[in-house]
């Protein structure tokens, strides 16, 4: 399976070398409107070296046409919101897909038990019914009332490792919000 996956990632930058460029699909799901917030920075940082779809969980995108797929939920009530597996199982967990994933979330404030509490419990079931291969975690710092610009930055940002690390064939593990 690795070997087959490495050969489609081999052959898709062999096309954009003369001329394609990459296809990332963004979907999300979202209560409040963060997320969706931060799945549109995302694809704005990277419009310009990238062809990007950014689609609701409910919006069901053809999702075999992109190359990435990053996919987000905000944490409520200890979960990320259900839309979220839904998809993924409606996509056969994107099996054969390069997958980021990212969630919105205020664990992370607690210090290190929040940042292990946040991989054990929401990262875990943000990823477990996934088939495909991840190739990067990001938490997100979430707000409630005011838009947080530091969090919008570090989303352009990390999309920008992460396909620097699609193209490169990497993987970037799990990252918290800067400064934790």
């Amino acid at each position: 399976m690795a070997q087959r996956l490495r050969a489609l990632q081999t052959e898709l930058q062999t096309d954009r070398s003369v001329g394609e460029s990459i296809r990332v699909c963004i979907v999300y799901d979202t209560k409040r409107g963060s997320t969706e917030r931060v799945a549109r920075a995302m694809a704005k940082a990277v419009g310009g070296i990238a062809e990007v779809g950014v689609f609701r969980v409910t919006e069901n995108p053809d999702v075999e046409r992109y190359d990435l797929i990053v996919i987000g939920a905000p944490v409520y009530y200890e979960r990320p919101l259900p839309g979220v597996k839904e998809f993924l199982l409606s996509k056969n967990g994107l099996e054969g897909k390069a997958i980021a994933v990212f969630i919105l979330c205020i664990a992370d404030k607690f210090g290190k038990l929040g940042k292990k509490y946040t991989e054990r419990r929401y990262l875990r079931m943000m990823t477990e019914h996934i088939r495909g291969r991840i190739i990067a975690v990001r938490v997100f710092d979430g707000w409630i009332l005011k838009e947080d610009p530091k969090t919008i930055g570090e989303a352009e940002n990390w999309i920008k490792r992460v396909l620097d690390a699609f193209k490169s064939g990497e993987e970037l593990g799990i990252e918290h919000p800067e400064g934790e």
